[in-house]
């Protein structure tokens, strides 16, 4: 008789579990009800064995990569969210917003500390204006077992660097922003602008990449993709569509120019038409 019973599922199975029942990406405020689980997660002590055996399969698979990056692991990706082990050591040369939802919590003894900037009351995320500036907002501290929730739509955090490597458990939503607005440290003025997540910068690539190529076939998935949600994608498809199909971007660039909804699209496509429109 067979008396083994099934493993027992570990930590990250649970926690997997817990947010692939609560948690909708369609509905990113869901993510703020799982910081009990997230936090249970945490003092688990699951971030050290999950390493451990990750450890052991680089050295004894030679054909296990793992998702590492370069400061960090990640231990899972979900539908619309990510749970990752980082490794803090330096801050970045600028001060990033944020444009997910995020859940950190510092593992080990040492303390996440930061200083906290406020976005202006005009703020839009979509529309980049160099002429933004954060405002000093206090500084703070999580330490060993804390929870610190990144409230992005409001405040950027300058992480300080720590006196030791320090790991952190992050959970984090998709981007549920389009833009990643980069600001200078000396003056606090916005720098430039990056998109938020990987598969906005592909999309925009990947229109490039046709356009170039100039194949009729491609003027049908370009078409459909100057009706995309980011307007730099939108434009990127528009420009691109030109090179397949002059008559349909045409028609894409008059409805961009008469009512796009972002102002830097709207008067690029204005522009454009006007140029097309003089003699010679």
């Amino acid at each position: 008789m067979d008396d083994r019973r099934p493993a027992a599922p570990d930590a990250l199975d649970i926690f997997v579990e817990q947010v692939c029942g609560r948690y909708d990406r369609e509905r990113p405020q869901s993510f703020w009800a799982l910081g009990d689980e997230f936090c249970a997660l945490a003092h688990s002590g699951w971030a050290a064995a999950y390493l451990n055996r990750e450890l052991e399969r680089l050295c004894l698979d030679p054909g296990h990569f793992g998702d590492w990056q370069l400061n960090q692991l990640i231990a899972h990706r979900g539908r619309g969210w990510a749970l990752a082990i980082w490794l803090f050591e330096q801050p970045r040369q600028y001060l990033h917003s944020t444009p997910f939802h995020g859940m950190f919590a510092p593992l080990g003894a040492d303390s996440l500390r930061y200083d906290l900037y406020q976005l202006p009351p005009d703020h839009r995320n979509e529309v980049f204006d160099p002429g933004q500036r954060l405002t000093p907002a206090g500084a703070g501290c999580t330490g060993p077992g804390g929870l610190l929730l990144l409230r992005g739509e409001q405040y950027v955090y300058d992480f300080k660097p720590p006196a030791r490597p320090l790991p952190v458990l992050k959970f984090t939503s998709a981007a549920i922003r389009p833009l990643e607005w980069l600001f200078k440290r000396d003056t606090r003025y916005a720098w430039q602008a990056n998109d938020a997540a990987l598969n906005f910068t592909q999309l925009r690539v990947a229109a490039h990449v046709l356009g170039r190529l100039a194949q009729p076939s491609s003027a049908q998935p370009l078409s459909f993709l100057s009706g995309h949600a980011h307007h730099a994608v939108r434009w990127a498809a528009i420009q691109n569509l030109a090179r397949v199909n002059r008559s349909a971007a045409l028609e894409r660039l008059q409805r961009a120019a008469d009512g796009d909804p972002h102002p830097h699209l709207r008067k690029a496509a204005q522009r454009s038409l006007q140029a097309l429109r003089q003699p010679g």
